[in-house]
C-alpha cells in the first residue's frame, strides 16, 4: 500500500478533494450558472444537474456571482466615511462589507488598515500642536465618564485625534495644576474658617468667600479645619429627610453627573464627618453593604416577629422590603441550585401532556408541584412554566381568544398573572406575546422624521455610540436598525 499510515476513507476523501469539479469557483462557473438561472429561474435542482454540482453549491455560485456584480473598485467619499464610522465603533471587516454593500471583506480590511495608519500619523502630528480650550474640556469630560478605575487612554486619544501618551501627559498636568492651586489657598481658608467657628460656633461660607476673594465652592473644597463636626449615623428614630434632601440638593447643584462628587466640600457644607456623608449618600441611593452584623440583625429581628417593611426601615431609609425578604431567606435557607433529573422531567411531561386539554394551568401546576415534593423548587417552577407555554392545548386557548383585547388590557395596567389565570394558561405565554408585539412594532422602513431624530440623538451623544440608548430615544427602531441607518445616511447630514 502506497500510504500505509492512512485509512482508505482518508485516501478517497483526498482524491475527491483534488478531482472534484467543486473545489474552486471560477468565473466560467459563475457565468454558466447565471445563464441557467436566466433560463430556468431559481430551480436549483435542475441547475445542479446541468452543472454536475449539488443544488446548494449551485445556489452559492450564483450568490457569489451576484455579489461580484455589485462590487466596485474605487472608494467614494460616502463609503470611506461609513468605513471610518465602522473603525470608530469597533466593527470588523465582514460586518463593514455587509453595511457598505459594494466592497468585499478583504477590500474593507485593506482600506481599514490604511485608514488606521493614516489616523495614527495625523494623531502624531496633532499631538505636537498646542491644546486649545475645547480639546481640554473634551479631555476632562472623557476622563470623568470613564467606567471603572482604569482609564483607556488609547480610546480617549482616538476620540480627540491625539496619541494616548499626549492625552495622559496633558491630563496629569491639569490634575497637578488643580491640586497645586488648591494647596495654595487651603491654609488661608482653613485659618479663616477656624476663626469664624471659634467666634460664632458656626461658619458663614458666603462671608468666608468674600473675605478671601474666592468662590464658596473653592472654599468648601479647600477647608481642612474639622473641629466640632457632628457625626451622622443612620438612626430610624431620628432620621430627617430635610437634612438628607439638603445634602442631595447640594450635590446635584455643584456636582451634576458625570462630575465626581467632592465629599470634602459636602462634609464642610453639612459640617458633618466626611466618612458619614459618604455612607449616607450610599444609603440614599439604595445601596447597602450586607456585612455579617447586618445579616445577623435581619435574622434576629425577623425571628422576633418584626415585619420586613419595619426591618428595611431599621437598615436604611430607601432599601425595599422585597430586598430584605430575599436576603433573609437566602441567609436562613442557603442551598445550591440543583437541576431536575431526566426522570423527573419525563414524569412532569407525562402529567402535563395527559391533563392539559381539560385542566387550567394553575390547577395543573399545583398538581405537578404536589407530586414532586423533593425536587428543587426553582428548577421545578421554571420547567413547568416553560413546558406549559409549549403545550398545544394552551396555545389553542390563546389563539381562540381576542389577542388584541388582551394586549390592550395588559398595556392599560392589568396584571398578566390575573389574565392568565382567567384564561387558564401560563402567564409566560402572555409575556412572550407582549415581547413579540413590541418587536413587531419596529418597522423596517424609515420615515424622514425618524431619520432626523436618529441623526440628532446620535450626534448629541458624547463618546462612543450607545446604540441601545439611542434606539430608546428614537422609540420606533431597535439598536441594530439605528446603527445601520446612521452608517448609511449619517454622512449626508
Amino acid at each position: 500500500m502506497a500510504f500505509p499510515k492512512r485509512t482508505e476513507a482518508s485516501i478517497l476523501g483526498k482524491i475527491r478533494q483534488y478531482t472534484s469539479k467543486n473545489s474552486n469557483i471560477t468565473q466560467k462557473d459563475m457565468d454558466h450558472v447565471n445563464t441557467l438561472v436566466e433560463a430556468y429561474g431559481k430551480d436549483w435542482e435542475r441547475i445542479g444537474q446541468e452543472t454536475d454540482v449539488s443544488p446548494r453549491r449551485a445556489q452559492r455560485i450564483w450568490a457569489q456571482h451576484q455579489q461580484r456584480q455589485k462590487v466596485t473598485q474605487a472608494w467614494t467619499k460616502e463609503e470611506l466615511e461609513t468605513l471610518r464610522n465602522c473603525i470608530r465603533d469597533g466593527i470588523g471587516m465582514a460586518e463593514a462589507s455587509r453595511i457598505i454593500g459594494t466592497k468585499m471583506s478583504y477590500a474593507c480590511n485593506a482600506k481599514m488598515q490604511s485608514l488606521k495608519r493614516a489616523g495614527l500619523n495625523n494623531a502624531f502630528q496633532k499631538s505636537r500642536t498646542l491644546w486649545n480650550d475645547d480639546d481640554v474640556a473634551r479631555l476632562v469630560h472623557l476622563v470623568s465618564t470613564s467606567k471603572g478605575g482604569d482609564i483607556d487612554w488609547t480610546a480617549i486619544g482616538k476620540e480627540l485625534g491625539r496619541t494616548a501618551k499626549s492625552c495622559h501627559l496633558r491630563y496629569t498636568k491639569l490634575h497637578q495644576k488643580h491640586y497645586n492651586a488648591k494647596a495654595d489657598h487651603s491654609q488661608t481658608v482653613s485659618c479663616e474658617v477656624q476663626k469664624q467657628y471659634e467666634q460664632h460656633q458656626r461658619v458663614d461660607w458666603t462671608n468666608v468667600a468674600q473675605q478671601l476673594g474666592l468662590s464658596e465652592r473653592e472654599c468648601l473644597e479647600a477647608n481642612q479645619f474639622n473641629d466640632g463636626k457632628a457625626r451622622w449615623v443612620y438612626d430610624p428614630d431620628t432620621f430627617s429627610w430635610d437634612t438628607a434632601d439638603r445634602m442631595a440638593q447640594f450635590i446635584k447643584d455643584n456636582y451634576p453627573k458625570p462630575v465626581p462628587v467632592n465629599y470634602t466640600a459636602v462634609s464642610n457644607y453639612m459640617w458633618t464627618d466626611k466618612s458619614d456623608c459618604v455612607k449616607m449618600t450610599s444609603l440614599l441611593r439604595g445601596e447597602i453593604t450586607w456585612t455579617a452584623e447586618a445579616l445577623a440583625l435581619v435574622v434576629r429581628l425577623r425571628d422576633s416577629g418584626m415585619k420586613f417593611e419595619d426591618i428595611a426601615h431599621q437598615l436604611s431609609p430607601t432599601v425595599s422590603a422585597s430586598r430584605v425578604t430575599a436576603t433573609y431567606h437566602k441567609q436562613k435557607n442557603p442551598h445550591v441550585y440543583q437541576p431536575l433529573l431526566d426522570t423527573d422531567r419525563q414524569q412532569i411531561k407525562d402529567i402535563m401532556d395527559t391533563r392539559a386539554h381539560y385542566m387550567d394551568f394553575a390547577d395543573l401546576r399545583a398538581l405537578v408541584i404536589q407530586s414532586m415534593p423533593n425536587a428543587n423548587k426553582s428548577a421545578l417552577y421554571t420547567f413547568v412554566d416553560s413546558h406549559g407555554a409549549a403545550l398545544p392545548a394552551y396555545k389553542e386557548r390563546l389563539k381562540n381568544s381576542n389577542v388584541e383585547h388582551i394586549a390592550s388590557q395588559i398595556m392599560s395596567g392589568t396584571k398578566q398573572s390575573v389574565l392568565a389565570k382567567q384564561m387558564g394558561i401560563p402567564s409566560l405565554m402572555l409575556t412572550n406575546l407582549m415581547r413579540s408585539r413590541t418587536f413587531s412594532m419596529h418597522s423596517r422602513t424609515w420615515t424622514q422624521e425618524e431619520t432626523d431624530k436618529l441623526i440628532e440623538v446620535a450626534r448629541a451623544s458624547p463618546g462612543p455610540f450607545n446604540w441601545k440608548s439611542i434606539s430608546e430615544e428614537v422609540g420606533t427602531k431597535d439598536p441594530k436598525q439605528c446603527r445601520t441607518r446612521y452608517f448609511n445616511v449619517g454622512h449626508k447630514y
